[in-house]
């Protein structure tokens, strides 16, 4: 089930791969974020998809300084590789405050950033890791199907997430 787009932002549940976790690919850009692992921690993803959602709810002006999404995601990845970078200001450091997908083990090897512009959301990744050259994207959404999104795939984890717990009950009880 796919929600959102792969060749923007999306969500793509596996529902029958796993009864005790959530199997679900990201795509940002075009790029799987996280082929490598993709079965997450059920209440951990709830609690994470709803904490982005409270995010981005609401339409933000861009960072102070923002300029291109690419030119966001250079500063923001130095400061969180390298500290500060050299800026000069807190223009690197309120770029870094944009990361998302810290959704857990799944998502360690994906330094993702989601750029408000009021109606847009600018998102930028890479892909970390042993092989090179890294996979890169940056991509340019409407806020309203981000939030879509995120919206329908909170509602499906929560509601999966409520549907296993009723079986592991049962199962304990039965």
């Amino acid at each position: 089930m796919l929600l959102g787009s792969r060749a923007g932002f999306g969500l793509e549940f596996h529902l029958e791969r796993d009864p005790g976790l959530l199997c679900l690919d990201i795509f940002v850009g075009g790029l799987h974020v996280n082929s490598w692992d993709n079965a997450f921690y059920p209440p951990l993803l709830v609690k994470k998809l709803g904490d982005e959602l409270r995010r981005f709810r609401r339409p933000a002006a861009p960072p102070v300084g923002f300029g291109s999404p690419s030119e966001a995601f250079r500063l923001a990845e130095a400061v969180w590789s390298y500290g500060d970078a050299g800026t000069g200001d807190a223009t690197g450091a309120e770029y870094a405050n944009c990361e998302i997908l810290e959704w857990g083990e799944c998502t360690d090897d994906v330094l993702a950033f989601a750029f408000p512009d009021g109606d847009r959301i600018h998102l930028a990744c890479r892909v970390l890791g042993q092989t090179a050259p890294r996979a890169s994207a940056v991509v340019s959404v409407s806020r309203a199907s981000f939030v879509e999104t995120l919206e329908r795939g909170f509602g499906v984890a929560e509601r999966e997430w409520a549907i296993r717990l009723a079986a592991l009950k049962a199962d304990r009880e039965g």
